[in-house]
């Protein structure tokens, strides 16, 4: 392969769009008016699904090529409530989320107009709605928990500089479990929650 020129490099980087990464995903956190007052929109994921099932989430997935993330977590909403375009009013953005396995996810909030909603069997087992009045007087759970990460056999550890720090490194983090009634809220989706109730009371 003969030498690159620099004018060869900036045309090849010129030509390019707006790269995301490859399982980078969006969701929306939806508000809702109902029974005089604000009220957050959770779905429990289909039991058939593969990834996560039963879990509580907000809607949202992948984000598909050429689709910018504010695209897709209205795309995704769509789908799973069964809702049109004209029922999402999205409103505001919060701060992009890396997830344990390197994938970023983009959250949104939103409003939805539609009174009555019945989402997809094949993605919702259920929805059901939180008062955003409970969830900022909540004090949710606190716990601590570990990530640890191990080289594979092909790193080679032996001509790594500071080489034992990484033969087994362990990760500590907080997190916030949020209950309600039966629901446990935790995980990524507690951390988007919070996010958005971090706003909401520096406001």
């Amino acid at each position: 392969m003969s030498d690159f020129q620099l004018s060869d490099v900036k045309r090849a980087f010129e030509s390019s769009t707006e790269r995301l990464p490859k399982n980078a995903a969006a969701v929306l956190v939806p508000l809702i008016e109902r029974d005089g007052g604000v009220h957050v929109l959770f779905q429990v994921r289909a039991k058939t699904l593969r990834s996560q099932p039963g879990e509580i989430a907000f809607p949202g997935g992948r984000i598909d090529p050429g689709e910018q993330p504010r695209e897709a977590a209205v795309r995704e909403t769509t789908e799973e409530l069964n809702l049109t375009e004209e029922n999402i009013e999205v409103i505001g953005t919060l701060e992009p989320l890396v997830t344990p396995n390197r994938s970023i996810i983009y959250p949104y909030v939103g409003i939805l107009t539609a009174t009555d909603i019945h989402p997809s069997p094949m993605e919702v087992d259920h929805i059901f709605f939180v008062s955003l009045a409970d969830l900022l007087a909540a004090e949710p759970i606190q716990g601590e928990m570990e990530w640890r990460i191990r080289p594979g056999k092909k790193v080679p550890t032996e001509r790594m500089a500071n080489r034992d720090a990484y033969l087994d490194r362990t990760y500590k983090t907080v997190e916030h479990f949020y209950e309600h009634e039966a629901y446990l809220i935790w995980g990524l989706t507690a951390k988007i929650l919070r996010q958005m109730l971090r706003t909401l009371t520096q406001y």
